[in-house]
């Protein structure tokens, strides 16, 4: 994102930006990896880095935002020229590393100069340059090069990173999988499932669960025996934590028997635009798995409060258009319509609308839960 936000900050005519219509060039520009990338809060750590390296300034005048992590309504581009004293320290430098950037944005080499000087020793180094056979994690790596375990994953280092021209596979380092917190009620033993028929993969069905509250009110009731909702029986549960299971989904293929061949993903989120962001970033960044929405407590959300639904609170939730589509294709005309009105009218219903009550009768709507 950073390249892409520094390319249109380049070729901007005018002397100040608009956030808020920088954001929407990016994501034009960038359609469903925008979230993918992280959305509105990767956007605004990068803004806040060119700030860091000077490649933009805040307009004092200009007000904040109002979003969270907040940023001014309107930036100015700065400029200036790498000395000669710089540009000489930075040709001097191990070849691997790249002087374009700097040469272009001369104020960030003084931020830099601490890193290039760790990395530049690191890669004149022989025995050091030869760990990069071996590959290890971005944080081990990190450490190694700049004392600095978190330094490669951050903000700052991922903006150095993309200005030296390297990426985590050059220095031979990997992110490992953020873990997700799961419940498995699966009861196949690993060798009950190798000697399973050839060919046929022994069937799995997940349940994620966008909040915390819904997700203990499901294991709370699950923990007697039954895990029916609908027509469908659960053998995992997952906590999605929000928007984080778009980036720890990876973690299921380290589950035991578990592959995109043999499972099954339902997705359980809040009404709203960003539970349906949530759904479309998550099928669209896993799409060798068969990920759908859990139709049958949406439907429950709706029967319950669809008739008094409150207005959102956070009116500024942004929702792809394609993942809008990728969500409601698996509903009913009847009640497609219905949400899309819900959206259109700035209401919602969370999930939480589902209670522990729901979950142990295994999904029964009584009709004096209605308010």
């Amino acid at each position: 994102m950073l390249e892409l936000i520094s390319e249109l900050i380049a070729g901007a005519k005018q002397k100040t930006l608009a956030s808020s219509s920088l954001e929407d060039q990016v994501y034009n520009r960038l359609g469903e990896e925008y979230a993918r990338l992280g959305g509105y809060p990767a956007f605004a750590a990068v803004i806040e880095a060119l700030c860091r390296e000077g490649t933009l300034q805040a307009v004092k005048a200009s007000r904040s935002n109002g979003r969270t992590p907040a940023l001014s309504n309107r930036y100015r581009k700065v400029s200036g020229v790498l000395s000669e004293e710089s540009l000489g320290k930075l040709l001097g430098m191990h070849p691997l590393i790249k002087s374009e950037a700097y040469r272009k944005f001369p104020q960030t080499f003084t931020e830099d100069e601490a890193y290039l000087k760790a990395l530049d020793a690191f890669l004149k180094n022989p025995g050091l340059k030869a760990s990069l056979e071996q590959g290890i994690s971005a944080n081990e790596r990190s450490f190694q090069i700049f004392r600095d375990e978190k330094f490669l994953l951050s903000s700052q280092g991922r903006t150095f990173l993309q200005r030296v021209g390297l990426n985590l596979e050059d220095l031979s380092c990997y992110v490992t999988c953020e873990p997700f917190f799961y419940v498995d009620y699966r009861q196949v033993s690993p060798s009950e499932q190798s000697s399973s028929l050839p060919g046929v993969p022994v069937a799995h069905t997940a349940l994620i669960v966008e909040n915390k509250d819904t997700f203990h009110s499901i294991k709370r009731a699950w923990r007697a025996g039954g895990r029916r909702l609908g027509e469908q029986d659960f053998d995992l549960l997952i906590y999605g934590e929000g928007r984080k299971i778009v980036s720890s989904f990876a973690f299921v293929e380290d589950i035991q028997g578990i592959s995109p061949e043999n499972l099954r993903v339902l997705y359980f989120g809040d009404l709203d635009p960003e539970g349906l962001d949530i759904f479309g970033a998550l099928a669209t960044a896993f799409p060798d798995y068969r990920i759908e929405p859990l139709v049958f407590c949406y439907e429950a959300l709706w029967r319950l409060y669809g008739h008094a639904a409150p207005l959102r609170r956070e009116t500024e939730q942004k929702l792809h258009p394609d993942y809008e589509g990728k969500f409601l294709e698996f509903f009913p005309q009847t009640l497609r319509s219905e949400i899309k009105s819900l959206l259109a009218q700035k209401r919602y219903i969370p999930q939480e609308g589902l209670s522990y009550l729901f979950f142990s009768r295994s999904g029964e709507v009584s009709l004096w839960e209605k308010n």
